[in-house]
């Protein structure tokens, strides 16, 4: 799904979803019905550098709303996985 651009006259710019080269040209505003047209604006475009630190946020934001759940306590002698930090992580303040 990729995210679309378009501008009430009256009530400003909203986004809608659509597949990607599936958006209409034109869309209904959320705010009054009207008819809004698609603006081209800038793509996102993520670096490889950064794209480790994008899917980062990407799995907290998922989180917060589609938590994985835990069924069960893991036995006490099962080995720990051990999570490396990226040295994007090593930057952040520490509390």
């Amino acid at each position: 799904m990729t995210l679309y651009e378009y501008t009430c006259h009256t009530h400003g710019a909203f986004e809608s979803m659509h597949r990607l080269g599936e958006a209409p040209p034109d869309a209904s505003c959320p705010v009054c019905g009207g008819t809004a047209r698609r603006v081209i604006s800038a793509p996102v475009v993520i670096s490889a550098r950064r794209a480790a630190l994008f899917s980062a946020v990407e799995r907290s934001e998922k989180s917060r709303h589609d938590p994985e759940l835990v069924t069960s306590i893991p036995p006490s002698g099962a080995p720990r996985r051990q999570v490396s930090m990226t040295p994007e992580l090593w930057k952040l303040p520490r509390p």
